[in-house]
């Protein structure tokens, strides 16, 4: 993007749409050479995309420039600059609209989520590659050999994008690896903690949250139970009800998974979440004792969803509950251990996906019975 607004600020529109559609279709030649032998098809449509997704942030670009009046380099006052900075953030927004678009669409999330990522986790680098435009136009009015200096700079920035998103899979990647090595000690911890993420970003779509606190609770919720890692077998393994002491050590394991996870910046919004996931409405809940709205809503929904699932699965110390069994002891804890508001939105999931009756349904099936 960097070098196609370069083109922009030159002047130079032909070039620019030529650059955008030779450069792209020969990196996805090189990047997807493998898509491209086993599926000609997806690699046609996925160039096609990519190259028309530019080439349209390019031409819109392209367009505000013109319309603020900006000229090629040499610019001498500061006003001669202020095109150049609009027409890079146009170039961006739609550049970054458009593949977020395609990813509401096909994933369900929201988009808006995906301009606030960038916008908060990468600023530096979206204003380095703006005065790189610029300076690119600058050297290229000079001399076109000379840009091959530029090169280095931007190479440096791209591979710090590049390092970025590996850190944040890695880190991602490690813990939920981690929670998978689990299932050789206790299968049901390392299968639950997937099914309750799933349950909680429902849920937390059904009270309409923003995508961005809806992935925050994804990820806890994958993870919450990482502490268990710490707590003896002879406790986390028992058949039966745990003597007074055990239970005190099996509580430690919010704070123990709060602690591992704190100082990681992909985790950082999810500490309030893994430690307080045990907290009760009504106040009777661990680590701390927190009640009603001190509780973080997004600890409330993955507790709700933890519950739910924990009702639903085989324990050593008692059997699977069925669904009509499980929603009836929901219910029942409704507004006293759990959030009545989340509990309801849980509800409303599993009506939505037939696992439940509505009341109407019932009632229909109870007149029909009579």
């Amino acid at each position: 993007m960097t070098i196609f607004v370069a083109t922009i600020f030159l002047g130079a529109h032909e070039l620019a749409i030529s650059t955008v559609i030779i450069s792209t279709f020969l990196a996805e030649l090189v990047l997807n050479h493998d898509i491209a032998r086993v599926d000609p098809k997806k690699f046609i449509a996925r160039t096609m995309f990519n190259i028309a997704q530019l080439a349209i942030s390019v031409e819109i670009g392209f367009q505000v420039f013109r319309l603020l009046g900006g000229s090629p380099p040499p610019w001498g006052s500061f006003v001669d600059y202020m095109p150049l900075l609009a027409t890079f953030v146009v170039c961006w927004f739609a550049n970054t609209s458009l593949v977020a678009g395609i990813i509401s669409l096909t994933e369900g999330t929201n988009f808006l989520y995906h301009l606030k990522f960038d916008l908060r986790h990468l600023p530096i680098q979206l204003l380095s590659l703006s005065t790189l435009a610029i300076l690119l136009a600058i050297v290229y009015k000079i001399s076109p050999w000379h840009v091959l200096l530029i090169a280095v700079p931007l190479a440096l920035i791209h591979y710090s994008f590049m390092g970025y998103t590996r850190l944040r899979r890695s880190a991602v990647e490690a813990f939920e690896t981690l929670m998978s090595t689990l299932k050789w000690r206790d299968e049901y911890t390392a299968t639950h903690s997937e099914r309750v993420a799933d349950l909680s970003v429902k849920i937390a779509r059904k009270l309409r949250l923003p995508q961005d606190e809806i992935e925050r609770i994804r990820a806890a919720a994958r993870i919450h139970d990482i502490g268990k890692v710490a707590i003896p077998d002879d406790i986390l393994l028992k058949r039966g009800p745990l003597a007074p002491e055990e239970r005190k050590i099996i509580e430690k394991h919010p704070l123990i998974g709060a602690r591992i996870i704190q100082n990681l910046e992909v985790y950082k919004d999810c500490v309030d979440i893994v430690k307080y996931e045990h907290e009760r409405w009504d106040g009777s809940g661990y680590p701390d004792g927190l009640k009603g709205e001190q509780i973080p809503l997004g600890a409330r929904i993955v507790a709700v969803a933890d519950v739910y699932d924990a009702l639903r699965s085989e324990r050593p110390y008692r059997r699977e509950l069925s669904v009509d069994e499980a929603v009836e002891e929901i219910k029942r804890m409704r507004g006293r251990e759990l959030d009545p508001r989340v509990v309801d939105a849980l509800l409303e999931v599993l009506r939505e996906e037939g696992e439940v009756a509505g009341e109407r349904e019932r009632d229909l099936l109870k007149g029909a019975l009579d």
